[in-house]
């Protein structure tokens, strides 16, 4: 039992002992005053049969009493030793009604609060069994299993409570799987990191060796030399762009959007590859109206832009084309890249956006597997969407939307 039902107890039954004094008291001054009453009845009929002997007895308790008659019956009673301080035990009327009396007022009680007694007792009966209903599902979620919930659809301040317990399980079961993915998103961060990094830290080990080892070779040592910077700069794209998809996923980017046009920030982002595509004799033709803007973080966006267009230029053969048009509806604004390269093997459309995703149909041995990531990362970091349709042999065509909705 425990404290709080032990102090309900104590005042019920201090109430039940309070009661049980009033009670008393209240039968001691109703048998006094029905001693009085019954007394003065007595002086009445007692003065009335000293002034009427010759009238029938009954007489003496119907008829109304004179105050003289009522004075003769007080000073002939008085002088049998019978007043109003007589014991009540000395008259038979006065101590049958004082013990009818106690005998409804302790049945009344003790009806009373027998039925209180017991609500009382089933009430916390069935509280205990709730509460222990209750500690039950706690404990369990405690011990791990998470999905458990008190029931809480019933009204009532306990059933508030359990529905408030319920909405702080919620909250800490969300807790405790998003540090759960923190975790698995950190081991795979890691692991990628680890396995990214190992071919090119093996080869400029390698690299060095062979320098050390004909170190007098100037033609080895710059060949090599050449070897080795590329694979650093390998190294900086694997950490960088790893970065950058990380603190994207952790929502630790805080994006500057302003209102930019896009066909200014689509010329900037092109630009970066003039001399390339020009290398290759690749065109890259850019189609739009020329008052269209988009509200965004251009920085990140160009980035996001930039991946596609290399991807583009890396996909498609010489003398390709690469097309990037844009436009803009009433609901959403659409930017296109578009190429006539290679295409996308069906087995590998709908894995492209994977980290370090390689397709086994690709002959491509330069890239790292995040370009498009990282640009799936800022797109729907500005709430907007990307899209991919492809045909083998005949090229590509990525949809970015943004919603108008979502601009602010």
């Amino acid at each position: 039992m425990g404290k709080e039902t032990r102090a309900l107890l104590w005042r019920l039954w201090a109430i039940f002992f309070l009661a049980l004094a009033v009670s008393v008291m209240l039968v001691l001054w109703m048998t006094r005053d029905f001693r009085k009453t019954m007394v003065e009845h007595d002086y009445g009929a007692a003065g009335y049969l000293l002034g009427h002997p010759e009238e029938a007895v009954a007489a003496a308790f119907t008829k109304d009493k004179t105050v003289f008659e009522l004075e003769a019956g007080r000073r002939v009673l008085h002088a049998a030793d019978y007043s109003e301080d007589t014991d009540s035990v000395l008259i038979p009327a006065v101590a049958a009604y004082r013990r009818h009396t106690i005998i409804l007022f302790g049945g009344m009680l003790f009806g009373i609060f027998s039925a209180v007694f017991v609500t009382v007792g089933f009430y916390i009966r069935s509280q205990r069994a709730m509460i222990a209903k209750a500690d039950a599902v706690i404990a369990s979620f405690l011990e791990g299993d998470t999905d458990r919930r008190i029931h809480s659809q019933e009204a009532g301040a306990w059933y508030g409570l359990f529905h408030r317990i319920n909405e702080l399980a919620t909250i800490l079961s969300a807790q405790a799987e998003h540090e759960r993915q923190t975790r698995l998103f950190l081991q795979d961060m890691i692991s990628d990191v680890s396995h990214q990094l190992k071919t090119p830290l093996a080869a400029l080990r390698m690299y060095h060796e062979i320098m050390a080892e004909d170190s007098a070779d100037r033609e080895t040592i710059r060949a090599f030399g050449h070897k080795s910077l590329r694979e650093i700069r390998r190294v900086e794209d694997v950490v960088y762009t790893l970065l950058k998809i990380a603190r994207l996923d952790a929502g630790s980017v805080r994006l500057e959007k302003a209102e930019e046009n896009l066909e200014m920030l689509l010329r900037d982002v092109t630009e970066r590859f003039e001399t390339l595509a020009a290398r290759e004799s690749k065109e890259i033709v850019l189609r739009g109206r020329s008052d269209v803007t988009l509200c965004c973080d251009a920085l990140w966006l160009s980035e996001a832009l930039g991946n596609l267009v290399k991807n583009a230029l890396e996909h498609t053969g010489r003398g390709g084309r690469i097309l990037i048009g844009w436009e803009r509806t009433a609901l959403l604004t659409n930017i296109v890249v578009e190429d006539n390269g290679k295409g996308i093997h069906p087995e590998d459309i709908h894995n492209i956006f994977k980290r370090f995703y390689r397709s086994r149909f690709s002959q491509d041995t330069q890239g790292i597997g995040l370009g498009l990531p990282l640009a799936k990362a800022i797109v729907e970091a500005h709430q907007g969407t990307i899209s991919v349709t492809s045909r083998v042999g005949q090229g590509s065509r990525f949809v970015l939307s943004f919603f108008h909705l979502t601009e602010r």
